[in-house]
């Protein structure tokens, strides 16, 4: 019984450490501001907020309540497109934020490009992860 309480404890704790940390990144780097400025849509902020709250309890409370969805392969199709759109673009707003990209920009001289050199990155992303999971992860 002791030992049971004590895995609840340092699995909690963990998750603490996770979810601060995680929020941490978030928060310092403007990551979901930045997102919201690339996209144009700045004054959805709450949703956003929201949307992410009301995720990470439902699908925590999933976890440990051992809870299943069957959806139809349709539906589990949409969510992984977007949880996948969602993911590009936090990359996306990351690199921006890190100025990865227009840095590697400006010393290849290419600023003209840029539009055209991350709809290719984007792009390039979505085929490889579409060949993978069709072809190689069946």
């Amino acid at each position: 019984m002791q030992l049971k309480i004590l895995t609840a404890f340092i699995g909690l704790s963990e998750g603490f450490v996770v979810g601060t940390a995680f929020v941490a990144f978030l928060t310092i780097l403007d990551i979901i501001p930045r997102l919201a400025q690339l996209t144009g849509t700045e004054a959805y902020m709450r949703v956003y907020e929201i949307a992410m709250i009301v995720t990470v309890v439902t699908i925590s409370l999933a976890d440990f309540l051992f809870l299943e969805f069957n959806m139809g392969k349709i539906v589990v199709v949409g969510v992984g497109f977007l949880m996948g759109g969602f993911i590009g673009l936090l990359a996306s707003a990351l690199t921006e934020v890190l100025n990865v990209i227009p840095v590697l920009l400006g010393r290849l001289n290419l600023q003209d490009y840029t539009k055209y050199i991350l709809i290719s990155l984007a792009s390039g992303k979505v085929v490889g992860s579409l060949l993978y999971w069709i072809f190689l992860n069946p």
